[in-house]
């Protein structure tokens, strides 16, 4: 495939503009441009060079909660970089993952990244069957949650740049990503007012397609490391091992006693410091089960002399869901439930035309529940208590008629119907896919 050929093909998925304001939709528009777009992209990977522009981002900080006010925790930085370094990195992110995968550098306890996966939901099945296979079996198990504090944002460029030599990532790649990590700069801006400019001087360049496959980059010799220790749960009768699962940098790990946990979190303990990264204790927990029930404990001491406390009564979440001893479907069924409503009643609420209406129901509430499907055991009753719900709500919103047809209702529009997605259908086609 040519240079110019990605271009092109790269250019539609981009929307939100850098410094420079031009959004992807006017490069892809003018085709005449196209041509020198490519030879300049050319010229940069031959020389091993970028024009300083390309590597200044802009971060729009968004605040969360208006009652907060202005404490630097409320907000959440939205990273947008110019077109030209996306499109740029957008070419290199293809050839290394290509690279990745026939040289199998790419662990499969990583799942970021991932193409071809369900990414947090295939982590979520193999969980869940870990969970389930010991305590059916009244087996011990010992898990760990390990969180990073700003996990992004810590990583050495030293090590970036010694991760994709280690993985043979072409030279002429390399030498451009070692000349402008030097400059990478970000704007701060929020509430249309600008903060000033930050130099990057450690961690991903966060906005490009590139900058989340380098952090899977310099995980995958965590993996290896884990692996080699040959300690963790032995699931089924095929005596496959799992002592970790790795979603970019959510960590789990397993074992079959406190002993080989403690071990583990050493490594990783280890190997996080040697790389400039720190766990966030406040969010890190562990758990152990033994003969398929609970077993209390104090915590966990690691090397550095911090304590990994016990999951509270209340759970863990992980990766989205709730988990204990084995994942909490009562208490994620009313959480899903209480926000898919929260979302159909605000969209109901929003006057918007019949059509808009449900595709904002289909795309931001269905989601949701789309989300759990396969993850938490939902009964055919509990579905159907949604759907109820759901056309209660927009009655009430005048949006659907009290004596309207509930089976037009769900029908495609371009069949006659009003296009909504049922929870249950959605539930029942996830799990098919799955």
């Amino acid at each position: 495939m040519s240079i110019l050929s990605v271009v092109t093909r790269k250019l539609s998925n981009w929307k939100a503009p850098g410094p420079d304001g031009v959004v992807g939709f006017w490069f892809k528009k003018v085709t005449g441009l196209h041509d020198v777009m490519a030879a300049k992209l050319q010229l940069c990977l031959a020389s091993g060079k970028v024009p300083l522009w390309m590597v200044k981002g802009r971060t729009v900080l968004i605040q969360r909660d208006p009652k907060k006010w202005i404490v630097a925790s409320n907000y959440r930085p939205i990273a947008c970089l110019p077109i030209m370094w996306k499109l740029l990195t957008g070419i290199f992110v293809d050839k290394i993952y290509d690279h990745l995968v026939d040289k199998d550098l790419l662990p499969d306890e990583q799942k970021g990244c991932r193409k071809n996966s369900r990414g947090t939901k295939d982590q979520l099945l193999i969980d869940k069957a870990i969970t389930k296979d010991a305590r059916s079996k009244g087996r011990c198990l010992n898990m760990a949650w390990v969180d990073y504090k700003k996990a992004n944002d810590m990583v050495p460029h030293s090590w970036i740049l010694e991760t994709i030599e280690m993985m043979g990532v072409a030279d002429n790649v390399r030498l451009l990503l070692r000349q402008s990590m030097s400059h990478w700069k970000t704007m701060l801006s929020a509430g249309n007012q600008n903060l000033g400019t930050v130099d990057i001087n450690r961690g991903i360049f966060q906005g490009d397609s590139l900058s989340p496959l380098l952090f899977v980059m310099i995980m995958t010799p965590l993996s290896m490391l884990l692996n080699e220790e040959r300690k963790g749960y032995k699931l089924g009768n095929s005596g496959n091992l799992v002592n970790h699962l790795l979603f970019m940098d959510d960590l789990k790990l397993y074992g079959k006693s406190q002993d080989e946990v403690d071990a583990l979190l050493g490594l990783v303990q280890e190997y996080s410091n040697d790389i400039g990264m720190e766990f966030g204790m406040d969010k890190c927990a562990v758990l152990g089960i033994k003969n398929g029930k609970r077993v209390e404990c104090s915590g966990v001491e690691l090397p550095s002399g911090d304590m990994m406390k016990e999951v509270e009564e209340d759970g863990y979440k992980y990766l989205g869901v709730l988990q204990a001893e084995v994942q909490m479907n009562k208490e994620m069924k009313s959480k899903v439930e209480k926000e898919y409503l929260r979302r159909v009643k605000l969209l109901a609420r929003s006057k918007l035309y019949a059509g808009n209406l449900i595709r904002g129901i289909n795309a931001w509430a269905i989601g949701v529940v789309r989300y759990s499907a396969g993850i938490i055991d939902w009964t055919e009753k509990d579905l159907k208590r949604m759907d109820v719900k759901t056309r209660k709500t927009l009655s009430m919103a005048g949006a659907f008629h009290t004596r309207g047809s509930s089976l037009r209702l769900y029908i495609k529009r371009k069949e006659g119907g009003k296009g909504l997605i049922s929870v249950e259908d959605c539930v029942k086609f996830e799990r098919a896919n799955l």
